[in-house]
């Protein structure tokens, strides 16, 4: 091998620069971290709401105008590109304890991520893992779908930008990705149940009840869960409590399939 080949084929294998991974979590408690190093000097409030919202709507990029608009509605032009210059100051600073390279970039009249450094975000891991767990249940691949529900359980930490409760801007996605929370453990408890697995299914049943009193399909199947552990006693106190959210909550009486369950139950039948 001659001499400009050896070169050629150094510079071939040679690896590029490793990109560093900017890692946010904004379901829960709030942490940003740069190549696992945390940045601090946050303060709360309206900067991490302002980094949460620029990675959280990233398709376009906001513009400066539409970042006025969302957090400074009634301000004037002037004071609210003030207020904005002095959010992302802030921004800037808290991620400055962790890198001196510019993150936040502004181009185009738009606000972005450097190009250069990779995003991890707890919200888009949510989503991703929920949509492979259904295409995986859908499949009839429960075990490969009780293990994405459970990736996704664990990235919900919490209820989005759950530091910040006072800004207006995330209460529908909030609402939106905690409903969708309830939903992925209302899967996974029926998977469970599947499984034969009753204890995790009503421990999930539980949780789910706990996020939607009303969500009379899993007060159902905590009964069937308490009744086939050997504890029809729990069940009957489970329908009680049914009975008793959808009254309050809804005005309404359960269903014939819960009553009918209620009295089979109440008769020692198997269900």
């Amino acid at each position: 091998m001659d001499d400009q080949s050896r070169s050629s084929l150094l510079t071939a294998e040679k690896p590029g620069p490793v990109r560093p991974l900017l890692a946010v979590h904004v379901l829960g408690p709030y942490l940003v971290t740069l190549d696992g190093v945390p940045a601090g000097l946050w303060h709360g409030g309206r900067n991490e709401s302002l980094f949460a919202y620029l990675l959280t709507h990233r398709n376009p990029w906001p513009s400066r105008e539409r970042l006025m608009h969302v957090f400074w509605p009634g301000s004037t032009q002037e004071a609210a590109r003030n207020s904005l210059n002095v959010a992302l100051h802030g921004v800037r600073r808290a991620l400055r304890t962790v890198t001196d390279r510019p993150i936040i970039v502004f181009g185009g009249n738009r606000y972005g991520l450097d190009r250069d450094v990779d995003l991890w975000l707890d919200v888009d891991e949510f989503d991703r893992h929920l949509h492979q767990a259904r295409r995986l249940h859908l499949a009839g691949r429960a075990e490969a779908a009780i293990r994405e529900f459970e990736m996704a359980d664990g990235l919900y930490r919490g209820d989005f930008l759950a530091d910040s409760p006072y800004e207006e801007w995330p209460v529908l996605l909030r609402e939106q990705l905690r409903l969708a929370h309830v939903d992925a453990l209302d899967d996974l408890s029926a998977l469970s149940f599947d499984a034969e697995r009753y204890a995790a299914a009503a421990s999930l049943c539980a949780r789910v009840i706990e996020g939607d009193p009303c969500r009379e399909a899993a007060h159902r199947r905590l009964m069937h869960c308490h009744s086939r552990q050997g504890q029809p006693h729990l069940a009957l106190l489970q329908h009680r409590a049914c009975v008793a959210a959808l009254s309050r909550d809804l005005g309404v009486e359960p269903s014939p399939e819960t009553q009918d369950l209620y009295h089979r139950i109440r008769r020692h039948e198997p269900v």
